[in-house]
């Protein structure tokens, strides 16, 4: 008697088919890491919109009060918080500030009693938000510039002033993701505010720390020249 065996197995898959997989393998990979920077870009779009809302409302706020009013940006909160205040002191006269690498041990500390006597003299706009508006977390705020100071503030609190006469600091914001920066320009006497986007480059985003340093002198230094 004869027996036939039928070999059982799996059938392979094509060239074909391998091919087609492996292209839907690097399509999903290819989409993900745009719309993750869509996300961020779009996250950083509304941190610029954070600030300009709240350089609006300080400048309106000084004038209605008929007094000193500043935007605070806590860069050391963890997410980074923004808030307003306003003076509790009428004839507030706003010291100045020297430049803190210059200072001594003894200078620094009658600095920060200077500091601390001004912080006193200061009160939360509750009408600007009732807590502190944070900023995404995707998002840091790494420095800002004013025309009062030399170098760029990027750490502790940064502030900036309003004054019943519509005048402000002329300010610079400094925001940044993973992939880009973005500033927000505030002239001292226009009742607007000015934004660009900055992607960094591959070689950048080797050395991201480096690079946010190095573009913040790069914008700093062409801004006090406009």
């Amino acid at each position: 008697m004869n027996y036939s065996f039928k070999k059982l197995g799996h059938q392979g898959f094509s060239l074909v088919e391998i091919m087609v997989a492996l292209m839907l393998v690097a399509l999903v990979f290819a989409i993900i890491p745009t719309e993750s920077r869509d996300e961020e870009h779009e996250r950083l779009e509304n941190a610029v919109n954070q600030i300009e809302r709240a350089v609006r409302f300080a400048n309106n706020e000084s004038i209605l009060r008929n007094s000193i009013v500043r935007v605070v940006i806590d860069l050391e909160a963890s997410p980074q918080e923004m808030y307003v205040e306003y003076s509790t002191d009428g004839g507030l006269a706003l010291p100045s500030f020297e430049d803190e690498r210059d200072l001594s041990l003894s200078e620094r500390e009658a600095k920060a009693k200077k500091v601390k006597n001004l912080d006193s003299q200061f009160q939360k706009v509750s009408e600007f938000s009732e807590e502190n508006d944070k900023f995404p977390e995707e998002v840091q705020v790494v420095g800002l510039a004013n025309s009062n100071k030399e170098e760029i503030i990027e750490a502790g609190k940064a502030n900036i002033y309003f004054y019943p006469t519509g005048e402000k600091d002329a300010s610079l914001v400094f925001l940044s993701t993973r992939d880009e920066m973005a500033t927000v320009d505030i002239p001292p006497f226009e009742n607007t505010t000015f934004s660009d986007y900055s992607i960094y480059t591959d070689a950048q985003l080797n050395n991201l720390d480096n690079a946010q340093t190095e573009k913040m002198k790069e914008l700093h230094s062409e801004w006090i020249k406009e």
